[in-house]
C-alpha cells in the first residue's frame, strides 16, 4: 500500500510474518492489560496531526493540552445542567467513578500526565469527560456548541472517534445509568449504544446487555456492528484462499479502463434502494458480464485522512476485520496518479471536496505507510482475481483500444461501415473484371457478358456513391468548423 520507499515499508514476507506474530502476541496480552492504545510511533510520524484532537480532549492521553483548554470550562458548565436534571451532586458522581478508577487506569498505557497520578484528578477527568460525552450522545446533536464557532461543531464529532481520545465504554455506561435511571425495556447498554450509533451516522441496532464494548471507536468502526458478546469470541472471518502478492494487486484505474473495464459510482442510499438491504462504503462489486466495477461514492474532504488513519490504527492493534485497511489497499492500487483520480471522479466514485485530484492521490498513496496487512485474508480478493483475469486476456485490451481509438464518436461506426462496404464493392468489382476478361474471349457466351456488364455498371455506381459518402464524412468536421 502506498508508494513508499523500500526503507519505509518492510519486505512483503516480513510484513506477513510480523503481522501474524504481532496479532498473536497481542491477543493474549490485551486480555490482561490496556484496551485503549496510543498510536504506534511509526504510524504517528507519517502524519501526527491525524491522531490529535482539534477541539476537545477525552481521556488522559491529551489531558490539559493548551489548544484544548477552551473546552474544559464548557464541560463543567454542561455538567451543571446534568446536576440540575438528575438532582445528583458532584460528590455522588465522584464516588461512583472511584469504584472504577483502578479498572479504568489499567485501560491506558503508562505513564500518564503527572496530574493524573493523583486519584482525585483522575476521577474528576472521568466524571467531566464521561458526562459530557454521554449527554452529547443522548441529546444527539451539536447545536449547543454554535456559540463556540462552527469549526467546533464540525471537528468535535471527528475528535470523539480518535483512537487516543476514548474513555472505556463501561465508564460511559455507568454514568448513563446515573443520568438516565429508567431506560425502558431495551436496557441501558442497548439504548446507549443505539444513541451513539445514531449520533455518528450509523444504523442503530439492538445490543444485548452482556455485550462487551471497549469504547466508542470500536462500536462505530464495524459497519455491521459485529461486536463481541461477553464470554464469546467473534471469528476473524476472511476468505481463506491465498492471494499471490499485494504488491501487484490490481492495475490502476486508467489501466483498467484501457483493458475495457468500466467504472460506476453509486451513492450508498441508491444501492440500498436497489438491493433492499443495508449497504456501506465497502460494498464493491464487479460484474463479469458488463465488465463494470461498481464502487460506492466516497466523499474526500479535509477530514477523510484523519478518519481513515484512526480506523486503520485501531485495526492494526486489535484482531478485528480490517475493513479500512483493505479498502485503502484496494483504492490505493486504483490510484497512482491524478489521471486515475480524474477518471474515478468523472465516474462518480470520488466526490472530491479538496478541489485538486493530485491532493487525493497523495492521501491514498501515503495512507498505507507502515500499515500491516494480511495478504491471505484480503477482503476484496475475489474481485481482484476476476479483474486480473480479465486484464490478462490480450483480446480485451485490443477490443478496448479499438473502441477507444476508432469508435469513440457516434459517426465512427458509420465511417467504418462505409469503408468496409467500399472495400467489399472493390473486391466484387475486381472479381467481375476478371470474369469479364475471360468471358470476352469466349464468343459462345455473349449473353453472360451482358450480365457481367450490368454488374460492372452497378458496381461503378455503388462505388461512386460510397466514395461520395466517405468524402462527406471526412469533410464534415471541416464543414462544421467553417459554419
Amino acid at each position: 500500500m502506498g508508494r513508499s520507499s523500500p526503507e519505509m515499508t518492510p519486505p512483503h514476507s516480513d510484513i506477513e510474518k510480523g503481522c501474524l506474530e504481532f496479532e498473536h502476541g497481542l491477543s493474549s496480552f490485551q486480555k490482561e492489560s490496556f484496551t485503549i492504545f496510543k498510536v504506534p510511533h511509526r504510524l504517528r510520524e507519517v502524519n501526527e496531526k491525524a491522531y490529535e484532537p482539534n477541539v476537545i480532549s477525552v481521556g488522559p492521553y491529551h489531558y490539559r493540552k493548551p489548544h484544548l483548554a477552551r473546552m474544559e470550562g464548557f464541560k463543567k458548565r454542561q455538567f451543571e445542567n446534568i446536576v440540575e436534571k438528575t438532582h445528583l451532586g458532584l460528590h455522588q458522581f465522584r464516588e461512583a467513578m472511584k469504584h472504577l478508577e483502578g479498572k479504568t487506569r489499567k485501560c491506558y498505557e503508562q505513564p500518564l500526565h503527572p496530574d493524573l497520578e493523583v486519584e482525585e484528578k483522575f476521577v474528576d477527568m472521568m466524571v467531566y469527560d464521561g458526562c459530557f460525552v454521554v449527554q452529547l450522545i443522548w441529546i444527539g446533536h451539536l447545536y449547543d456548541f454554535r456559540e463556540l464557532g462552527q469549526h467546533v461543531s464540525y471537528d468535535m464529532r471527528y475528535d470523539l472517534l480518535l483512537l487516543e481520545n476514548q474513555l472505556p465504554f463501561f465508564v460511559l455506561l455507568e454514568l448513563y445509568r446515573m443520568i438516565i435511571p429508567n431506560p425502558g425495556p431495551r436496557g441501558h447498554l442497548s439504548q446507549l449504544a443505539a444513541f451513539a450509533l445514531t449520533f455518528f451516522g450509523r444504523h442503530p441496532i439492538y445490543v444485548p446487555e452482556n455485550t462487551s464494548i471497549r469504547h466508542l471507536l470500536q462500536l462505530v468502526h464495524d459497519p455491521s456492528q459485529e461486536i463481541r458478546v461477553a464470554g464469546t469470541e467473534v471469528e476473524y472471518c476472511f476468505p481463506k484462499n491465498k492471494f499471490q502478492s499485494s504488491r501487484s494487486l490490481i492495475p490502476s484505474a486508467t489501466e483498467l479502463e484501457d483493458a475495457g473495464i468500466h467504472f460506476f459510482g453509486v451513492s450508498i442510499q441508491n444501492m440500498q434502494n436497489q438491493e433492499k438491504g443495508k449497504m456501506n462504503m465497502f460494498d464493491i462489486e464487479f460484474d463479469n458480464d458488463t465488465k463494470e466495477l461498481k464502487i460506492p461514492t466516497l466523499k474526500v474532504d479535509h477530514s477523510t485522512e484523519r478518519t481513515f488513519r484512526n480506523y486503520m490504527a485501531y485495526e492494526q492493534l486489535w484482531g478485528v476485520r480490517k475493513y479500512y485497511v483493505d479498502y485503502v489497499l484496494f483504492m490505493d492500487k486504483l490510484i497512482n496518479t491524478g489521471k486515475d483520480v480524474e477518471l474515478l471522479r468523472k465516474s462518480g466514485i470520488i466526490d472530491n471536496w479538496l478541489g485538486d485530484d493530485e491532493a487525493v492521490t497523495k492521501i491514498f498513496n501515503k495512507l498505507g505507510y507502515f500499515v500491516y496487512y494480511d495478504t491471505e485474508a484480503f477482503y476484496y480478493e475475489d474481485i481482484a482475481d476476476r479483474v486480473n483475469k480479465h486484464c490478462k486476456r490480450d483480446w480485451n485490451k485490443w477490443k478496448a483500444k479499438l473502441k477507444k481509438d476508432y469508435f469513440n464518436t457516434p459517426w465512427s461506426p458509420i465511417s467504418f461501415l462505409a469503408g468496409l462496404l467500399l472495400l467489399l464493392i472493390t473486391i466484387v468489382q475486381t472479381i467481375f473484371s476478371l470474369l469479364s476478361y475471360y468471358q470476352q474471349r469466349q464468343e459462345n457466351y455473349r449473353s453472360q457478358s451482358i450480365i457481367v456488364a450490368f454488374f460492372w455498371c452497378f458496381g461503378l455506381l455503388i462505388r461512386g456513391l460510397t466514395s461520395a459518402l466517405w468524402e462527406f464524412l471526412n469533410f464534415r468536421p471541416h464543414l462544421v468548423t467553417v459554419l
